[in-house]
């Protein structure tokens, strides 16, 4: 079978480019210019090239023109490959400009240098019971001394009204998750920051249910005073019925706090009453000036107060509260001493709290422990070993231009991945940066414990702000009255002070606790054993291998 091809002229050829040139001959057929790429002059050329070729005579130079011509023409092939070339690397390299958000901050302009603040820094952790109003006693606080403002409390009033949680507008101030608001129970710990007359003030909210004990002890490690919220209407519930009370005040006196304020609240339930404060504050005291807690009595001040209302906060105006001729709350945290801190010229410790992306940046949070932080100084990140430089400090919501001991800085702007920086970390001197390790050696108070610790038990360790599980490898030795024992405990029960060697399961920054007169343990030597919901142990670390 033969198949038949009809040939089709240049006049018959339509493309849909309605283009001159290609009229003269089709596809290469019989014309004078063949497919030409585009170059209308390309026939025009040739004609003349070929005339110029014509009248040369053999043996002598080409005209000048003809010379030009095929000049011209062998050129056009070899600038249209550059060309194309050109294009294509280009294309090859190029890189699409980054997404919008990924974009970099400009940063904050920082204030000039003025005379610098003499008040000392104080970070208050705030403990007690849950539902004993710790949230909006604080959130009251804040409202009174003028962090925040009426219009912030007229929206947190309005927005509570509307899902029925009226009652909870000031603890609003701080529980500024949608769970914690909904629920109406506060579940990670809040940073804000009011100051008073001769002291500037870091508040940490922190947890009371018992489901949250680890949140409240990233918080606790990382204050200097505390402040316990007793509440006079649930009382035994919160002291004497399993309640976290007992558990918080065993916490923060082991992680090192010596001064507490106890705010007796909502004593308006029981129209002021005398008799009911007195016995309140008698019972806890002999709790916490007693051989479990172990606080002196001239560092635990109590106030009666009610934190929705607002009585004896900031200033006293109910008469039956005539009775009372203490400090309010205000006065009484104002006259707390300030913490002992580390020499200035000790190298940088900042334990980080929180990470966060901005932009394209990481932004760390945390309290500085010991030394100072400025911006464009280069530290390191450990234990990642990631070394930087400080592109911008963030304190009390302002940009600054450092930092020293016992400031929380709620941003450090460093150029690393995300990847580098955990919470746990600690940013330091990349000069004398801060020991790593997974093998400590620790002095050991253990707590009540449903069955006694012996070797090879597992734990959950928190130390600073870093959560790890850990293994009792090693009892060393019991402490009976400051001396140690010769014999080699088998077991340890409530009450003991002993010297363990625990291991924990990834390798950790630690830094043993410092020896000599006046020296100084920051949370970095401060841990916390729990086992099965419960806290079993605290103590400090005494060696690292």
């Amino acid at each position: 079978m033969t198949r038949r091809v009809k040939t089709v002229g240049y006049d018959e050829w339509d493309d849909g480019w309605n283009d001159s040139s290609w009229s003269g001959g089709g596809w290469g057929g019989g014309g004078g210019g063949g497919w030409d790429e585009g170059y209308v002059a390309a026939p025009k050329a040739k004609a003349k090239a070929g005339a110029a070729k014509a009248k040369s005579i053999p043996g002598m130079a080409a005209p000048k023109a003809a010379n030009k011509a095929a000049a011209k023409k062998e050129a056009a092939p070899k600038a249209k490959a550059e060309a194309k070339g050109a294009a294509a690397k280009e294309a090859s390299t190029f890189e699409p400009p980054p997404r919008k958000e990924e974009e970099e901050e400009p940063p904050k302009e920082l204030p000039p240098e003025g005379p610098a603040d003499e008040r000392p820094t104080i970070s208050l952790v705030v403990v007690g019971h849950v539902d004993a109003g710790k949230s909006t006693l604080m959130g009251h606080l804040l409202c009174l001394v003028g962090v925040v403002s009426s219009k912030q409390l007229h929206k947190f009033e309005k927005e509570s009204k509307q899902i029925g949680k009226a009652s909870f507008a000031f603890a609003w101030v701080l529980d500024e998750g949608e769970d914690e608001r909904a629920r109406g129970v506060t579940i990670d710990v809040c940073v804000k920051h009011f100051e008073t007359k001769s002291r500037r003030f870091t508040i940490l909210d922190a947890p009371g249910h018992r489901d949250f004990v680890p949140n409240m002890v990233q918080g606790a490690v990382q204050a200097d005073v505390a402040l316990l919220v007793a509440d006079v209407s649930h009382f035994e519930a919160g002291f004497d019925r399993g309640g976290q009370t007992k558990e918080h005040l065993q916490l923060v006196r082991a992680l090192g706090i010596s001064n507490v304020v106890v705010a007796v609240n909502k004593l308006d339930t029981c129209g002021w009453d005398e008799k009911v404060f007195e016995n309140i504050k008698r019972r806890l005291h002999d709790y916490i000036t007693g051989p479990e807690v172990g606080f002196k009595d001239g560092s635990v001040q109590y106030v009666p107060l009610s934190g929705f209302s607002g009585e004896n906060m900031l200033e006293r105006k109910e008469a039956k509260l005539s009775w009372w001729t203490g400090p309010t709350l205000v006065e009484a945290l104002d006259q707390l001493p300030a913490p002992p801190r580390p020499p200035s010229t000790a190298p940088l410790r900042l334990c980080v709290s929180d990470v966060y992306r901005s932009g394209a940046n990481t932004c760390l949070a945390g309290k500085v422990e010991a030394g100072t932080v400025s911006v464009g100084q280069k530290v390191v990140l450990l234990p990642s070993n990631e070394q930087t430089t400080v592109k911008s400090l963030q304190l009390r919501e302002a940009p600054t231009r450092s930092a020293k001991a016992g400031d929380y800085l709620d941003s450090v702007i460093v150029p690393v991945e995300p990847q580098f920086a955990n919470i746990g970390g600690v940013l330091c001197d990349a000069r004398s940066p801060v020991p790593v390790s997974d093998t400590l050696q620790v002095q050991l108070l253990v707590f009540e414990t449903e069955i006694p610790l012996m070797r090879g038990a597992q734990l959950m360790c928190y130390l600073h702000t870093e959560t790890l599980t850990a293994t009792l490898v090693r009892l060393e030795k019991l402490i009976v009255k400051g001396e140690a024992q010769e014999k080699r405990p088998k077991c340890l029960v409530k009450g003991n002070n002993a010297i363990v060697w625990i291991q924990v399961s990834q390798k950790v920054c630690v830094e043993p606790k410092p020896k000599g007169p006046g020296a100084v343990a920051t949370s970095l030597s401060r841990l916390v054993l729990r086992d099965r919901g419960r806290t079993v142990g605290a103590g400090i670390v005494l060696a690292v291998q």
